[in-house]
């Protein structure tokens, strides 16, 4: 099985709405605050557009108003076309006017996330992390902290997403595992994420911008591949 990544931002997503559905234009009108329309609609154009590039169909306006993302039962984003559900399973975010999407096959549990590189009260790490994770935020060298304490919280919010649960679920039920910190020029490298009833996830994350991306899948899935969408770099695993 195969997994495919796609990022835009702000600048990418059309200055009209006519690439959204009559369902999603009056959901945006719904929306009152300047910013929470623009990441709105950047979500939903990343998303779009990486569905259209993986099912293969044009990536044209008519086309893409034809795609509709609605929520779920679960409140996960689920992709309709107009004679049913996507052949797909994605998972969407956005963060300093930056959308990431993944997509894969139908049914398969994935999750991804954004998160910008910052500092964290150590409150939250209390209240979020479990002991063995605060004892590696205590003993990683101070100018790569901020880096692990993101990634790990991002992780945490990938698999939520995987879980079709989000904060609903207990964080501290949940051990985020990198294979490492070291600087590898923004490329992806290995993610793991365990909850104490015995799931677990597997997949990547990368830091590019000051941003943390982290993707991940139910790790019974045999994955061969993480690969980029619109003509960028894929990596073989």
């Amino acid at each position: 099985m195969q997994i495919y990544w796609l990022e835009q931002r702000v600048n990418d997503v059309p200055f009209g709405d006519e690439w959204l559905s009559a369902y999603e234009q009056s959901r945006l009108v719904a929306l009152q605050f300047p910013k929470r329309r623009s990441d709105w609609r950047l979500g939903r154009w990343t998303a779009k557009s990486a569905a259209a590039a993986y099912l293969g169909m044009p990536h044209e306006v008519d086309t893409l108003a034809e795609f509709e993302l609605r929520p779920g039962i679960s409140g996960s984003p689920e992709l309709l076309l107009p004679d049913g559900p996507a052949p797909v399973a994605l998972s969407l975010s956005h963060s300093q006017g930056i959308g990431l999407c993944i997509v894969t096959r139908a049914g398969t549990a994935v999750g991804c996330d954004l998160e910008s590189v910052e500092s964290r009260d150590p409150a939250f790490l209390t209240d979020y992390f479990t002991d063995s994770e605060q004892e590696l935020a205590a003993q990683t060298p101070a100018p790569k902290r901020d880096l692990l304490v993101t990634l790990l919280w991002s992780a945490k919010e990938s698999a939520l997403k995987a879980m079709h649960c989000g904060l609903r679920e207990n964080t501290r039920r949940l051990h985020a595992a990198p294979q490492s910190l070291g600087s590898n020029g923004g490329d992806w490298q290995r993610l793991a994420v365990e909850h104490t009833s015995g799931g677990s996830f597997s997949g990547w994350w990368r830091e590019s911008g000051n941003l943390v991306r982290t993707i991940l899948v139910d790790a019974a899935e045999k994955v061969t591949s993480l690969h980029a969408l619109a003509g960028t770099t894929q990596m073989q695993l």
